[in-house]
């Protein structure tokens, strides 16, 4: 077995890099179903695969956030601000989690509240985005913010 030593800000740059080329909303939607490349349906995978469509998609659209909303009974709502304010299919709830996760993990933020600037790489430029996490007892937000264009 060979061992991944990539972390996961490197892997969610490669996975905004591999779908620039598609229609992240068509793929949004696939993602949402957890239907992924990955036959194993490795749950980083899925989760780094929305995340990054989610990105591509909020830049696509010039959008100003998106946002990932998760209750304690289990509902997640998807949604983006650009021209107005929409929902998309949502990814399942262990994506979500996993979603968050991953996000907490690339900004080293543990506290219930925070933000943090999250630099991106997409092929021969960057984009400055803000991760913004939001934990109550009756659940969980994770937002990004994307920068005005």
């Amino acid at each position: 077995m060979i061992k991944d030593d990539r972390n996961y800000h490197q892997r969610l740059q490669e996975f905004c890099d591999c779908y620039m080329e598609t229609d992240p909303k068509k793929e949004l939607e696939k993602a949402s179903k957890g239907v992924s490349g990955d036959p194993g349906r490795d749950m980083d995978e899925l989760a780094l695969k929305f995340l990054g469509l989610g990105i591509f998609y909020g830049v696509s659209e010039k959008a100003k956030k998106f946002t990932l909303q998760q209750s304690k009974e289990g509902k997640v709502i998807f949604t983006i601000e650009s021209r107005g304010q929409y929902q998309l299919s949502p990814p399942g709830i262990q994506v979500a989690d996993r979603i968050i996760s991953i996000a907490r993990s690339i900004t080293h933020i543990d506290a219930d509240r925070g933000s943090e600037p999250v630099s991106l790489g997409l092929r021969n430029d960057r984009i400055e985005l803000t991760f913004q996490f939001d934990r109550t007892e009756k659940g969980e937000t994770f937002s990004v913010l994307f920068p005005e264009l």
